[in-house]
């Protein structure tokens, strides 16, 4: 029985869910997000096939999570990343991007005809540390396009966009002046989370948008099948995490047996060697003490007469 509790929207199957139900709502919620990230309007959409189409055998295969094409013929996959896989994933923007881009120009179309494409991926995590010395690096939103160095672009075909949701702390207190974007990313951040309510509340009397992406999840969080998928998705990263800190855990734990065996012989060889160096400095010393020149100390316990002057 439905609780009243939300779905996580940042879980890849209910941020699916929210926006590709046949409802006005979730239909509503997809274009109000949609403009936000590529910064136009869209007079309306449609979704496409979320694989991308093989151009030759052995070609790495791309899925997409939710792809749309819009009515001037420009593209869209949006992403969902939930939890940090450690992979790059500023390389799988591009060549997804891409591919958006191949997919779209159709056969026999001059290059004019290249449409703009957009790669947008929401990330749970961090993907581009923050430097206190570049405001631009604390923003949940940033923009990549192919330019020169100097900042010229080239085509604006293709398009990045990363919303990092951690960088969104302290974007509450700026509603009215936050781009759309950024509300869009406080909102995602925050949907399934009781004790922001208040703030769920103002963002959806903010944009209509946002009003019908809540509406959208209220409703799918009625399905026991989402929620079941949440779990899943959840107990499998939490279990993949876990094996890798097990896997980390017990190879610190050979290392640090392994060095301290080698320890224990290396501390008990060099005892010994500084014992028999200690002795040979004695000795040493005693003979110099007999009267015994530097060559014949050396020739008398084996050492060269530069090691003899150095012990004495």
């Amino acid at each position: 029985m439905y609780t009243g509790a939300l779905l996580n929207p940042r879980v890849d199957s209910t941020f699916k869910a929210l926006f590709t139900q046949p409802t006005a709502e979730s239909r509503g919620a997809l274009k109000s997000f949609l403009e936000a990230a590529t910064e136009r309007d869209i007079d309306s959409f449609e979704f496409v096939s979320n694989d991308a189409p093989e151009e030759f055998g052995g070609q790495r295969r791309v899925s997409y999570d939710i792809a749309c094409v819009f009515s001037d013929g420009e593209a869209a996959d949006i992403e969902m990343q939930a939890f940090n896989q450690e992979y790059d994933y500023g390389k799988r923007a591009e060549y997804q991007v891409s591919r958006l881009e191949t997919t779209y120009l159709k056969k026999g179309d001059t290059w004019e005809k290249a449409p703009k494409v957009y790669q947008i991926t929401v990330l749970d995590f961090i993907y581009s540390k923050i430097d206190e010395n570049n405001a631009e690096t604390k923003k949940p939103v940033s923009r990549y396009s192919m330019r020169t160095k100097d900042g010229r672009e080239l085509s604006n075909a293709l398009n990045v966009i990363f919303i990092e949701l951690p960088k969104v702390q302290g974007l509450e207190q700026s509603l009215d002046t936050n781009t759309r974007l950024e509300n869009w990313a406080l909102f995602l951040k925050d949907a399934d989370n009781p004790q922001k309510n208040e703030l769920i509340h103002k963002l959806t009397q903010k944009e209509a948008g946002l009003m019908q992406a809540q509406q959208s999840l209220s409703n799918i969080s009625e399905n026991r099948d989402l929620w079941i998928a949440e779990y899943r998705k959840e107990m499998y990263e939490r279990d993949r995490r876990s094996s890798i800190s097990a896997a980390i855990n017990k190879g610190l734990k050979q290392g640090l047996e392994r060095g301290l065996a080698q320890g224990l012989e290396q501390g008990i060889a060099q005892g010994i060697a500084q014992g028999r160096f200690d002795e040979k400095k004695d000795i040493v010393k005693r003979l110099y003490a007999l009267g015994l020149s530097p060559e014949q100390v050396a020739q008398g316990v084996g050492l060269s007469v530069q090691d003899i002057k150095q012990l004495m």
